[in-house]
């Protein structure tokens, strides 16, 4: 397997049964006037340019494996939808197919279904594991499919999966690898072992749990805020840095304060999409990368521009065999004492670094803060386990920003995940605003 293969196999295996969290459902609408074999043509031209669609994955003695088919057969159900329903039909389908794990040793990564009205194929509905494809190459695969929807031929990749993993095998790719495992070792030296304290996780066996319900124990809120969106940018601009970078630093900055941590060590989710061969690639290659940064800043400012540098230092070095990385961390873990664990995440899955369509603003406190008034909180899930205890992620609208925060109620009790997320809002108004920002972020316990 490449590396990035590996890295989401180890959490597939993990999840066991609840594997399916990592599958990724989608929709691609069919041009008036095919007929169901032109769409099936398209779905098995698309089959015959991408490798990662026709993979089977096992463990074998010799570790992780891939095996990519020259030719075969895919199931391809029809569903028949009431007049103007198809959309939502279809929605309902790729959610069905994706509420389901995959069976990877028997079949390929990539499901689909078509969705007709009164006999016409209106929708496609399409799942993908992400051991197969990570959210960039699904852009990649849906672009591709809506050409030859359209009857067009795109340029086929040039750069396979197998490719990659003989690259990363050898060569120039394996001495990118060494490199990063050697900053992770140097890295893992100086960093605190852990975010929260060890007292707080595990809950001790035989005391009383802070959980309720095991099967709510993690827990994951989306904030809605036009009026973060405005801050970031406005930040942004005044540092000379993406939005990503601001929402990345908000996050350091608030994880560090809620801990009482000094430094904020994080986990990002790397894209390694750094040249065109690879940004064609579909494949999962997302991995890890080891970002920490003091926080102990007078500003909230000073924190975003020490967030660039941080950060594209922690993304440089995130390629790697994820295997020989858990040694280093197994290391690092038995130098610890055992306290080591990292699992606090950040991730920005947005394609588009600045929203598009943000309300009007002067920018004065007065109006930002009127602009939180439009601000919403929602409960996206409940799981039983994840492999993480505080993961902050950012989606695109166009005039909004979308910031969702998963933890562990073990650790942060489920009320305390909103107020985080508005002193996350909070944090980035009142600094946008030139006001002082960080002394209005809170502390567990008060």
């Amino acid at each position: 397997m490449t590396w990035g293969q590996r890295a989401i196999w180890k959490s597939i295996q993990w999840l066991d049964e609840g594997a399916h969290y990592y599958n990724i459902p989608r929709v691609v609408s069919a041009p008036p006037g095919l007929t169901r074999h032109q769409i099936e043509d398209a779905l098995g031209r698309l089959l015959s340019r991408h490798e990662a669609l026709r993979t089977r994955f096992e463990q074998t003695g010799q570790g992780p494996v891939q095996h990519v088919s020259a030719s075969g057969e895919l199931a391809v159900p029809v569903h028949e939808a009431p007049p103007g329903e198809g959309a939502t039909v279809a929605d309902e389908v790729s959610r069905a197919l994706a509420a389901e794990p995959f069976r990877h040793r028997e079949e390929w990564p990539f499901r689909c279904a078509v969705v007709t009205e009164q006999g016409e194929p209106v929708q496609v509905a399409l799942v993908f594991s992400h051991l197969g494809v990570d959210f960039w190459g699904v852009q990649q695969v849906e672009q591709d499919l809506r050409d030859l929807l359209a009857g067009q031929d795109p340029e086929p990749p040039a750069w396979q999966p197998l490719d990659q993993a003989g690259f990363e095998t050898e060569g120039p790719g394996a001495a990118r690898g060494a490199a990063s495992v050697d900053y992770w070792r140097r890295s893992l030296a100086g960093l605190p072992p852990t975010m929260f304290p060890a007292t707080r996780f595990p809950p001790v066996a035989g005391e009383a749990s802070p959980v309720t319900d095991a099967a709510e124990r993690f827990v994951r809120l989306r904030m809605d805020s036009p009026a973060t969106a405005v801050a970031a940018s406005a930040l942004a601009d005044r540092c000379g840095v993406s939005t990503g970078t601001v929402l990345l630093a908000g996050t350091a900055a608030l994880l560090g304060a809620y801990t009482g941590n000094s430094t904020a060590v994080l986990q990002l989710i790397a894209v390694n999409r750094h040249d065109e061969r690879s940004r064609r690639l579909v494949a999962a290659m997302t991995a890890n990368a080891l970002f920490s940064l003091d926080v102990a800043r007078p500003t909230f400012e000073e924190v975003i521009r020490a967030t660039f540098l941080a950060g594209m230092n922690a993304y440089r070095f995130a390629q790697y065999d994820p295997l020989v990385v858990d040694g280093v961390i197994d290391a690092a873990r038995e130098a610890s004492g055992g306290a080591l664990r990292l699992a606090s995440f950040f991730n920005d899955v947005r394609l588009h670094d600045r929203w598009e369509r943000l309300p009007a603003t002067d920018g004065s406190a007065e109006q930002l803060r009127a602009l939180t008034e439009k601000t919403e909180v929602s409960l996206i899930g409940t799981w039983e386990r994840q492999d993480a205890d505080f993961f902050v992620h950012t989606t695109y609208e166009p005039d909004t920003c979308l910031l969702y925060l998963m933890a562990d109620t073990a650790l942060i009790p489920r009320p305390e995940i909103e107020r985080l997320l508005r002193a996350f809002e909070r944090l980035l108004v009142e600094s946008a605003a030139g006001l002082p920002g960080l002394d209005t972020l809170p502390v567990a316990g008060s």
